[in-house]
């Protein structure tokens, strides 16, 4: 298998992608683009049987749709109302009302249809086509469904990708309602799910009282649970559109967003998150003005992810973020070059110096009396923070300061609250560090050393500075050992929280203008 698992891994990377743009399907004032690729492009002759259902369950996972042999997902510049949403399973709880219709439709036959054959019947496109007319008269653009039309129409959702089946529903061996379901497996062969193409049904009034759409959402998750399916996917989700918003009915729930599966539970605790994921920042704008009352409340770590010292993930980093999470003692880490999104983390334990505190050791003490460097604050912010990025660190390998973080704190610097420590040396810029001044604590970021003893120097003039000026507090982030010899200790989150929440309020006495 690891011969095919290679194999599958290259013919994935080697999937051409384009774009296409067309009238919105939900929004009749909005233009949506698509991202989008075709089974059609590895041909018939397969290296792998099913090669495009284990394609496709990658692709499912960061939230493609599949029609026909086209497969998509949604990349509007101004819009991002399209959620894909699926359902953990084994998890999913019914409502009382669903157990009601869960009752209410105990006599319906479910017959798994696998031939094609059976796929598009007359008495299939009949239903098909009085189902499209009756949602669909009266919405801008409606052309009535011909049966023929119909029937091209069902053939091509029903082909083109190997692993569909139809799921029949039936009364007493009357059809009522038909689900068009796709499978998906895994490198070693294994089901992980099935996803909910498409789903029509009898539009009489015997059938509609059954809420026969919701029954079949139901039974397809019971389905999962029986054949130890882990996920049920169910499409997208539009939180504006009152055709597509009702899939949240369906409970505990995971939405993608920013490319990570996110739990319901944490979601509907944390409201701001999915309005924060909704709301459009223009992040071409050159506008370093930061509202400080539109503050974004950052989610309890641990909360939406599981991981205790992450709060949020989010595709970039508008000021308005920034801003926010340094107030609530979080800041963006993560790897850029390695196609990590950002990272907003809180770390459990948070390395702080208190300037009144600060250790130097008698070397560093010794180098300051004959110093041969000079410094300044604010001179080179850009030129600093380009250099920590190249800087090279033990067991490190790239950096986590990449052009997101240098678009981000370059503004922020702007704005006034990021700022650098130059070292010079004949007129040549040789270390530094920059971090963000809120009030009188100071949140240290990264530095970097070109000539011995650089930016060694510079902590201690600044950290010395700080103090006579009134800061209570330097923020180290995390333990290094670099820190640690300077007097830096280690806090819980809760007290670094209840320090900052009291320090960022207090403005400094004087503004640093001079470390000397």
């Amino acid at each position: 298998m690891a011969e095919a698992e290679i194999n599958i891994a290259e013919i994935f990377r080697r999937v051409p992608f384009g774009e296409d743009k067309a009238d919105c399907g939900y929004f009749s004032d909005r233009e949506c683009t698509n991202v989008l690729t075709s089974f059609n492009w590895m041909g018939s002759n397969l290296p792998v049987e099913k090669l495009d259902c284990i394609l496709y369950e990658r692709l499912l996972r960061q939230g493609f749709r599949r029609y026909h042999s086209l497969v998509y997902h949604t990349k509007c510049q101004n819009c991002r109302e399209c959620i894909p949403i699926r359902i953990h399973a084994k998890d999913f709880t019914p409502s009382k009302s669903q157990r009601k219709i869960l009752r209410i439709n105990q006599g319906v036959e479910v017959t798994i249809i696998t031939n094609p054959d059976d796929f598009c019947t007359d008495e299939k496109a009949l239903m098909y086509r009085n189902y499209y007319n009756h949602h669909n008269e009266g919405t801008p653009g409606f052309n009535r469904l011909t049966l023929q039309k119909a029937k091209d129409d069902l053939k091509k959702m029903n082909s083109g990708y190997s692993g569909i089946i139809n799921l029949d529903y039936k009364v007493q061996g009357q059809l009522i309602g038909v689900s068009i379901i796709d499978y998906v497996f895994d490198e070693g062969g294994f089901v992980t799910g099935i996803s909910s193409n498409y789903f029509y049904y009898d539009i009489s009034k015997e059938v509609l009282k059954r809420s026969i759409g919701v029954y079949s959402v139901l039974f397809e998750i019971g389905f999962c649970v029986e054949n130890h399916f882990p996920y049920y996917y169910l499409g997208l989700y539009l939180p504006h559109c009152r055709k597509m918003n009702y899939k949240t009915n369906y409970k505990p729930y995971q939405l993608l967003l920013n490319g990570l599966w996110t739990d319901s539970t944490g979601l509907e605790q944390c409201p701001q998150v999915l309005e924060n994921y909704l709301r459009i920042e223009n992040e071409k704008s050159r506008s370093t003005k930061i509202d400080t009352s539109d503050v974004f409340t950052f989610p309890e770590p641990g909360l939406l992810y599981g991981y205790d010292e992450i709060s949020l993930i989010t595709e970039n980093i508008p000021l308005r973020l920034l801003y926010s999470a340094y107030n609530q003692g979080v800041f963006p880490w993560f790897n850029e070059d390695q196609g990590e999104p950002v990272i907003w983390q809180s770390p459990k334990k948070r390395f702080v110096i208190s300037p009144a505190k600060l250790h130097v050791s008698k070397s560093i003490e010794k180098f300051l009396k004959h110093n041969p460097y000079t410094y300044t604050i604010d001179k080179a912010f850009c030129d600093v923070i380009k250099n920590c990025a190249k800087q090279k660190r033990p067991d490190q390998n790239g950096t986590w300061i990449g052009p997101k973080m240098i678009k981000a704190y370059k503004k922020f610097h702007k704005a006034g609250y990021a700022h650098s420590i130059e070292v010079w040396k004949d007129d040549k810029l040789v270390g530094g560090f920059y971090g963000v001044l809120l009030g009188s604590v100071f949140c240290g970021e990264s530095m970097f050393t070109i000539e011995p003893n650089s930016s060694k120097s510079a902590f201690v003039l600044f950290a010395r500075a700080f103090q006579k000026a009134g800061g209570k507090l330097i923020d180290c982030q995390t333990y290094t050992e670099n820190m640690a010899r300077y007097g830096a200790k280690e806090i819980p989150r809760k007290q670094y929280i209840e320090k900052l929440g009291k320090y960022s309020k207090v403005p400094l006495k004087c503004k640093i203008e001079n470390l000397l």
